[in-house]
């Protein structure tokens, strides 16, 4: 059970909400099997962009523009996704890193290393999301994206 509780604090931690666990076991000789569920539906997109009519043909719903829309909140639900999925992942190795006999961590990083190192991730991670915002820029494979999903509607 002391493991089942680590995984499902890191999942909760990590921002996976609608986890749990629950104890499966027999009643009659005490043993338990616990099962963590690492889920969240928070981040989850549907949208309806077309659909086939009676002759097979494909029918588009909605325009190139709001299709690029779409993708674009689409593809950053995917990225807070993979954040949250790396944040349960460095939860849990932290979790079960080895520890050294005098109780420290064995890769303790010194205070103005890991400063300096959260204010370069912080910097990059900006940087990133000024070039993602700038200018109308249009991502390749978003257009490729668009491309393809227009072309099943022709």
């Amino acid at each position: 059970m002391d493991h089942a509780q680590k995984v499902l604090t890191a999942a909760l931690t990590a921002g996976f909400r609608e986890s749990g666990a629950v104890s499966l076991g027999s009643p009659n000789t005490g043993d338990s099997n616990p099962m963590v569920a690492v889920r969240s539906a928070g981040y989850s997109f549907d949208s309806i962009i077309g659909y086939q009519d009676d002759d097979g043909s494909n029918v588009a719903l909605v325009d190139q523009q709001y299709l690029r829309t779409l993708i674009k909140i689409a593809n950053e639900r995917f990225k807070i996704n993979f954040d949250r999925i790396s944040r349960f992942r460095q939860a849990l190795l932290q979790t079960y890193e080895p520890k050294l006999l005098n109780g420290t961590k064995a890769d303790w990083e010194d205070a103005d290393v890991r400063k300096r190192r959260k204010r370069e991730e912080g910097l990059a991670r900006q940087q990133a999301l000024q070039n993602q915002n700038s200018g109308g820029n249009v991502d390749v494979s978003e257009e490729a994206d668009v491309g393809n999903m227009i072309e099943m509607f022709s």
